[in-house]
């Protein structure tokens, strides 16, 4: 017997419902850090909005939670406004995020918000000094 991926779970999920998943990578710090717990609701992309953290399964068939740049067709980014391969399938928005004790909600206007933040890394990019100085933080 198999045991079932969080792919089949979140798929086996009715739409609404939410599950927890760890994350893993650091493509979307500092709002998300490696083993932060990410609280995703099932969606589909028809309920996605700019800025939101959707939850897609990538083209090489990975989990990958990244923020929506746009829609029709969808194109999510990292933090830094990397563009993603377009998603196979979308599974779920993150709705909160919990780092240690720390819980984070995302409330539904947060994606005004988000939206905006890989614009800002890539204006900050260009800050002499930063990019080195945001490296060092990252990384310990």
């Amino acid at each position: 017997m198999t045991t079932p991926s969080h792919q089949d779970l979140l798929r086996a999920l009715p739409l609404g419902a939410k599950m927890w998943l760890r994350a893993g990578g650091r493509s979307l710090w500092p709002l998300v850090l490696d083993g932060d717990q990410l609280h995703v609701q099932r969606t589909d992309e028809a309920t996605l909005k700019p800025g939101d953290i959707a939850l897609v399964v990538s083209p090489r068939g990975q989990l990958v939670a990244h923020l929506v740049q746009s829609l029709a067709p969808l194109v999510t980014v990292s933090s830094v406004g990397v563009v993603d391969p377009p998603a196979r399938e979308v599974l779920g928005r993150v709705v909160a995020v919990r780092r240690g004790a720390l819980r984070l909600d995302l409330p539904s206007q947060s994606h005004l918000v988000l939206r905006q933040v890989p614009r800002v890394a890539r204006t900050l990019k260009g800050v002499p000094g930063l990019r080195r100085l945001v490296r060092l933080v990252r990384d310990r």
